[in-house]
């Protein structure tokens, strides 16, 4: 779904959460090296674990998708957030019936994020990052207390597309979407069959148009309204991390 270079992403004001004033590709040879050689592979169905010392670490996403989940004790799941290339995120602690876990959705490779600190502006940087997804997380909580399904779904996808389009994964409007309906269901606190009935919905009314994985969305001023949604003022370009010796160009 991504290139391992993807990991540049930028926040809903138009600002770059990890590499905001930051010239990338001035970046040490030595220290994109030793990026390269903390990034672990993950497959799909596969939990990201903490440190071998059970310490709490810090990972960069380099490519794929992650979520954020608790399982309750019958079983039910709640997830709170994606992660896409370019988020940060905190791993650590046990992962029992209950607690936080962060859950590969595709193939994923992850990166110690401390191999990015070269410097105060880096560590700014990847400490920006996290400030926005506890950010994401504050509308995540608004999503599902307070909009109706309809403008759930609506407001899901509005983000997804924003923060897919500024690391370069929107093509011609459309974006690959790997989620079940399942999954999207565990994340906005519905069944199944009302995810079904609200994808349907929004097809006929001609907002979205969805198959084979991927997802095109139409009308996005009338959506934003539908949505609630906050739409991204502007978008400014992001910067890539040098790409790792050998790795193909898009």
């Amino acid at each position: 779904m991504a290139t391992s270079g993807h990991v540049g992403a930028a926040a809903r004001d138009g600002r770059s959460t990890l590499a905001e004033g930051t010239n990338l590709r001035e970046v040490d040879v030595g220290h994109v090296q030793n990026f390269w050689r903390t990034v672990e592979r993950i497959p799909a169905g596969a939990s990201v674990a903490a440190a071998p010392e059970s310490r709490r670490r810090q990972i960069v996403v380099v490519s794929g998708w992650i979520a954020e989940t608790r399982i309750l004790s019958d079983g039910r799941r709640q997830i709170f957030a994606f992660l896409l290339p370019g988020d940060v995120a905190s791993v650590g602690g046990a992962s029992d019936v209950g607690s936080r876990a962060l859950v590969a959705l595709t193939s994923v490779e992850i990166a110690d994020a401390a191999a990015l600190a070269t410097g105060d502006r880096m560590s700014a940087s990847i400490a920006d990052a996290i400030r926005r997804g506890e950010e994401r997380l504050f509308d995540h909580i608004v999503r599902i207390g307070r909009l109706t399904a309809k403008e759930r779904v609506l407001n899901l996808l509005l983000e997804l597309h924003d923060r897919l389009e500024v690391i370069g994964l929107v093509k011609a409007g459309a974006f690959r979407l790997p989620l079940t309906q399942e999954v999207f269901a565990d994340a906005l606190g519905l069944s199944v069959v009302h995810i079904n009935r609200t994808l349907q919905q929004l097809r006929r009314e001609g907002v979205l148009t969805i198959g084979r994985g991927m997802v095109t969305l139409h009308q996005d001023q009338r959506l934003t309204a539908l949505a609630c949604y906050q739409a991204t003022a502007e978008r400014v370009r992001h910067e890539r991390l040098p790409r790792r010796p050998g790795a193909a160009r898009d």
